[in-house]
This record gives structure tokens, sequence and C-alpha cells, in this order.
């Protein structure tokens, strides 16, 4: 099989895939019809739909030094 190659349209990100159900096993967002594509990382921000309104620019929606800064375990 030919792979095909996927390009992020938010960052230009590209991966190549040998079909669209393997690009979307590996987190890629692709649209219905196919013409839109996202990575992993810009994904989430497309996932949400119109429910919650588009945000702006991918990466933004978590809050700036949002991140877990360790685990207690008891």
């Amino acid at each position: 099989m030919r792979a095909k190659t996927y390009t992020c349209d938010d960052c230009g990100e590209r991966g190549e895939f040998t079909s669209y159900v393997k690009a979307r096993g590996a987190g890629w967002a692709i649209s219905r019809d196919y013409k839109s594509c996202y990575c992993p990382e810009c994904a989430p921000v497309h996932r949400l739909g119109g429910a919650n309104g588009r945000r702006t620019a991918p990466r933004s929606w978590l809050p700036k030094g949002f991140e877990q800064l360790s685990i207690d375990v008891k």
C-alpha cells in the first residue's frame, strides 16, 4: 500500500499513514469529507465541535502554567 501524507491545517506537522483508519488510531483528527486534518496536539480543539464554540488558537485553551506538579502517594 502507498502511504498518504497528512498535513495538519493548524501547525503544518506532517505524518504518513497507509489509511485514514491508522491516522485516526494515531490520534489525528480527520474531517468527514477528508479535506481537513489535524495532528494529535491540535486535534482536541477541533473535536469539541460547535457545542462549546470553536476556540480561537490551538494549545491556548489550558490556563498558563497548568500542569501536574506531583502525585502524593500515601
